[in-house]
């Protein structure tokens, strides 16, 4: 036993361990309920224009695209990097006795690599089917049309019903910039007030009957 722990915290496997450890003791939680699994997420949405020079920061983003981060659960592509490093390393370093740092660092750098390549190959099935999309965002209500369930819709007062794809209807807080609109008039969402909450409405000309 003390020799299995000794060759799995030694270099160079010891930090793909450590990673592993962290990686399995996040999974257990999940399953356990203790955190969400989109907990440590990442979102990359780019506006990348081929027709502009495009800075090192777009270019960046555009390889962590490329290698799946951000179109799978984070942590799993995390835990697919790990395994995949740990095994490498074990493969072909677990014999090393007293490696110089050179060794260590060649030997991380290759494990790492394949890693990662690994990653990007075993998640390439599953990207983007696994992200989990926030229904009915701000840009999608936007130029939707809603029905006025109020007595009316002033810059400080109303309510309009919104059918959505999904689920049941949305009652939603709207306003109008200036005047009034009356009950059962159909009106589209313009704009949005974060701080509020509040989304913002125009009149189409034409009612609910």
């Amino acid at each position: 036993m003390n020799e299995l722990v000794e060759m799995y915290f030694q270099w160079p496997v010891l930090p793909f361990s450590v990673l592993l450890c962290l990686v399995t003791g996040y999974w257990l939680m999940v399953i356990l309920g203790g955190i969400d699994m989109d907990m440590f997420d990442i979102d990359l949405d780019l506006d990348f224009d081929t027709d502009v020079d495009a800075s090192v920061t777009d270019l960046g983003m555009l390889g962590l695209k490329w290698l799946n981060i951000g179109e799978v659960p984070f942590m799993m592509w995390l835990s697919l990097v790990a395994l995949a490093s740990w095994t490498v390393t074990m493969i072909f370093d677990r014999h090393l006795v007293n490696p110089s740092t050179q060794e260590i660092v060649i030997a991380i750098g290759r494990s790492l690599g394949f890693g990662i390549l690994a990653a990007k190959i075993l998640t390439n099935p599953v990207r983007g089917k696994l992200r989990v999309k926030e229904p009915n965002t701000v840009q999608d209500m936007l130029g939707r049309t809603c029905s006025v369930v109020t007595s009316e819709v002033t810059p400080n007062f109303g309510n309009a019903i919104c059918q959505v794809e999904d689920g049941a209807p949305l009652r939603l807080n709207v306003r109008t910039t200036e005047g009034s609109i009356p009950k059962d008039a159909i009106v589209q969402i313009v704009d949005f007030s974060p701080e509020t909450g509040i989304y913002y409405v125009q009149e189409t000309g034409e009612h609910q009957f």
